[in-house]
């Protein structure tokens, strides 16, 4: 082993929060049961076998489904959500029409779902740059976008590497810092460049006393080049809540201290290896008008590379039509698959654990991977990792030979967490979405056996998004939506 390798660090994403019972079973389960036992004892000592044997079976009845999971959802999680969306289906309100023949006020074309009712303003950083600004009325939430790239494949030495994922999480722990700042989510997507770029570079480093033959020559070639060839981009979205009543009320206030704010964020991201600049409204408009009508990335790229207005405004961004399947999602002419991170790496990981998933793939021309991150307020982080631990002391004490291992592990874990905050660390919560986007619905199980592929060997467990498939689409944008501020899900069915 060379030394460049021994140096090279492994990370960890400590341990889900979770309050457990007897046996290793979840707390609330643990209650029920054991208020059961206690009632169908007492029933029994009074001579009544058969209500005592009832007690018991309801019981049992109970606490299988909501300790039996599938992909990371109890059993009662999958009939509730199974319920509402066949209601939903019945409703109709499933399939999403805009345009002047719709109930969408005004006739426009408005985003769907949990993007219906946001607003698009603008704000200017003490930098000088425009922003954009989307804001969620329902939410009293802003969210701010900023176009990210990273020095990607560029030659760098592992202690470059460490360096730069350092720097990375304490960008994160300092948002734990702040106590407005919702969630910060990190957006990959892979797609077939139309070559525009390309060309107009080429166009404009062609000097005007260049032979006519040659300048078509390079040309066609760069068209040739460049068309259908896969590329990525990336955008980082920062979603802040109203703090004050002025900000809750009026747009301009809030922008007016993120104009302040701004600059500091994202210019320590140079740092970790990230070149960041605040994305304008044109740019917003664009992103989310590409990624719902794919087939209009050549007319943004044209309006964009001649400078011209794109003539759209965030309510008219949306598609003309959608539709919810239980599986998938249709938006115009296009089907896309989302999936969740049902499970972490299980073990220790390397900095390039996630490359297989973000690298462009032909089979799979088309994906968006959105990582989500949720920092926990500087002093919650401190109690919540202290009854954690407190929580898997007992959990290693109670446990039996079986599942000690299981229980080791996780005190280990929170002990580690522990230590983190001790140095300095924050606490966040995390979850990541992947969004496959075809022009065959016939493809979409092939394609979702390549994602499958790709999160194994990104030591990802990942589920299909059933049910809430446009909800997840949404999500997984990075506009500013948060699946868990939309779920409708009852602590019931999550047995929590």
């Amino acid at each position: 082993m060379t030394g460049e390798q021994a140096d090279l660090r492994l990370y960890t994403l400590g341990e889900k929060s979770q309050r457990t019972g007897m046996f290793g079973l979840p707390l609330r389960a643990t209650i029920i049961a054991g208020v059961a036992f206690i009632v169908a004892m007492l029933v029994l000592m009074q001579g009544g076998l058969g209500a005592g044997a009832l007690i018991a079976v309801l019981a049992v009845g109970y606490l299988a489904p909501a300790v039996l999971r599938i992909g990371n959802r109890t059993l009662y999680e999958v009939a509730q959500m199974r319920w509402q969306f066949w209601r939903a289906q019945a409703a109709g309100s499933t399939v999403y029409r805009s345009g002047p023949n719709s109930r969408v006020p005004g006739g426009r074309y408005r985003l769907p779902g949990a993007l219906a009712k946001t607003e698009l303003h603008v704000g200017r950083d003490v930098a000088g740059n425009d922003f954009a600004l989307i804001r969620d009325r329902a939410l009293n939430q802003y969210t701010v976008l900023l176009n990210a790239s990273s020095r990607g494949q560029e030659p760098l030495t592992v202690a470059n590497r460490n360096d730069m994922t350092a720097e990375w999480g304490a960008w994160l722990a300092d948002l734990s810092l702040n106590d407005d700042v919702v969630a910060a989510t990190v957006t990959v997507e892979s797609y077939p460049t139309t070559g525009q770029d390309l060309m107009a570079a080429v166009k404009n480093s062609v000097d005007e006393s260049t032979p006519e033959i040659a300048r078509r020559i390079q040309a066609e070639s760069a068209v040739e080049f460049a068309r259908g060839k896969l590329v990525t981009r990336s955008w980082i979205a920062i979603t802040f809540k109203a703090a004050t009543a002025m900000q809750r009320k009026d747009p301009e206030a809030m922008a007016t201290d993120l104009g302040f704010r701004l600059p500091g964020l994202y210019q320590r991201l140079e740092y970790a290896g990230v070149s960041a600049t605040p994305m304008s409204p044109e740019a917003a408009v664009g992103l989310a008008m590409r990624c719902y009508r794919p087939d209009l990335e050549e007319v943004i790229n044209r309006a964009r590379l001649a400078s011209e207005p794109l003539g759209v405004d965030w309510e008219d961004a949306g598609p003309a039509t959608a539709v919810a399947k239980w599986n998938h999602y249709r938006h115009e002419d296009w089907v896309s698959r989302s999936f969740e991170m049902a499970a972490p790496p299980a073990a220790a990981f390397p900095d390039h654990v996630l490359r297989p998933l973000l690298e462009p793939k032909t089979d799979i021309p088309r994906k968006r991977i959105t990582l989500v991150y949720r920092p926990i307020a500087a002093g919650d982080g401190q109690r919540q990792v202290e009854k954690e631990h407190t929580d898997a002391v007992n959990a290693a004490n109670k446990t039996r030979s079986i599942g000690k291992a299981t229980a080791g592990l996780r005190l280990e874990r929170t002990e580690a967490a522990r230590q983190a905050l001790a140095r300095g660390g924050q606490l966040g919560e995390y979850s990541l979405l992947v969004t496959l986007t075809l022009r065959d619905t016939e493809l979409l199980d092939q394609g979702a056996a390549i994602i499958g592929q790709l999160g194994n060997r990104s030591q990802l467990r990942l589920h299909s998004t059933n049910g809430q498939q446009d909800a997840a689409f949404a999500a997984g944008l990075g506009l500013g939506v948060l699946l868990d501020q939309k779920s409708t899900i009852s602590s019931f069915a999550r047995a929590e």
